[in-house]
């Protein structure tokens, strides 16, 4: 639980710092670019992260056949993973959905904010699966 604070503490942190900095130099990308099209990013990052964790979880499954491991915090940790991302996908769209409004919702500094730190969480969440791949696949060994 406090790695999940950690996190989303860490996003929050960078999504004010980056829209600080694009403010600070006049930049729109986030309105521009980033807004909308942060719910095909999102979507897009999900399904390469389900593709990743079916890699994984066979190479888990010949694990424990194998070796007889067990790997439910494993698996727990994937599940949470895949909540977080639908979380995110819902958070996408609602935030387009808001951008869209006729009627202000959101000041455009509360969407941009929000956009980055969406785009964070998602992020960061396909480097730690990316990584869970790469040591899955080439576990550190002691023979160097």
């Amino acid at each position: 639980m406090i790695l999940w604070l950690r996190n989303l503490v860490a996003y929050l942190v960078c999504a004010i710092a980056s829209t600080a900095i694009a403010r600070w130099m006049q930049s729109t990308v986030a309105v521009d670019v980033l807004l909308p099209n942060l719910t095909t990013i999102v979507i897009a990052l999900l399904a390469i992260n389900v593709q990743t964790t079916a890699v994984i979880a066979v190479k888990l499954r010949e694990l424990a056949d194998k070796h007889g491991y067990n790997f439910r915090r494993s698996i727990a940790e994937f599940r949470l993973a895949i909540y977080e991302q639908g979380g995110l996908v819902v958070a996408s769209l609602a935030l387009s959905t808001i951008a869209k409004a006729k009627v202000e919702v959101l000041s455009s500094l509360s969407l941009e904010c929000f956009s980055f730190f969406v785009i964070y969480a998602s992020l960061h969440i396909f480097l730690d699966t990316t990584v869970g791949l790469l040591i899955c696949l080439f576990p550190e060994t002691d023979d160097h």
